[in-house]
């Protein structure tokens, strides 16, 4: 079974989850509301709010997701099943970390493109403004995800129950992605945010496969 085959697997199991339905649904709702709530002298548009929504509530619940997948499969002994066929270990961790990370960056995109409609028709601000607000910012969630991402996989495999790995997602992967987000606002460009990203994310994933290729399941 290869990789194609278990990414294409997972993104069926996670596309039509309640969680990505919100994302989906929820999220370019969310900004509506709170650009309606905060109309009055609102100076961010709402494309570029969205997405430091998406950023922030997305990444922990992408996170969430990859964890509860993984513990859960744990916990059933699935993972047993595939150790007699010839599947690498690391193929099954990075399908579920593509899988969900193309869900959430799919929502995002959603999400931020809802908001840019409703800054078009506001016209309330020049739209080359916003177009590079919203292009700044989709650079920033997409890296702060792959973070977020690669760390709930990493929690899934070294947390010893459920519980224990909600609470290292949501004070753990939240604090890593936010020191993604606070670089990238200091550096400024584009280019190596996305870079500082890949590389704590690619990290991340690296040790996940190590410590996943040495349990014992």
């Amino acid at each position: 079974m290869s990789l194609p085959l278990l990414f294409v697997d997972e993104l069926r199991g996670f596309y039509k989850s309640k969680v990505m339905l919100f994302l989906w649904v929820g999220m370019p709702v969310l900004g509506l509301l709170v650009h309606l709530l905060a109309q009055s002298g609102q100076e961010m548009p709402v494309s570029v709010l969205t997405a430091i929504l998406v950023s922030t509530i997305s990444g922990t619940l992408a996170s969430a997701m990859l964890v509860v997948s993984i513990l859960n499969e744990r916990e059933r002994h699935v993972f047993d099943l595939f150790v007699v066929r010839p599947v690498k270990r690391r193929d099954l961790l990075l399908a579920k970390f593509f899988a969900v990370y193309l869900c959430v960056v799919t929502a995002a995109m959603i999400a931020v493109g809802v908001g840019a409609a409703i800054d078009y028709l506001d016209a309330s601000m020049p739209m080359d403004v916003v177009l590079k607000g919203v292009a700044e910012s989709l650079v920033m969630s997409f890296a702060m995800l792959a973070v977020t991402a690669s760390a709930g996989v990493l929690i899934g495999i070294a947390a010893p129950s459920m519980l224990v790995g909600v609470i290292l997602v949501i004070y753990g992967g939240n604090q890593m992605s936010g020191v993604v987000g606070i670089l990238g606002f200091y550096i400024g460009n584009d280019a190596l945010t996305i870079g500082l990203g890949v590389v704590i994310a690619v990290m991340l994933l690296a040790v996940s496969i190590r410590v996943f290729d040495r349990k014992q399941l």
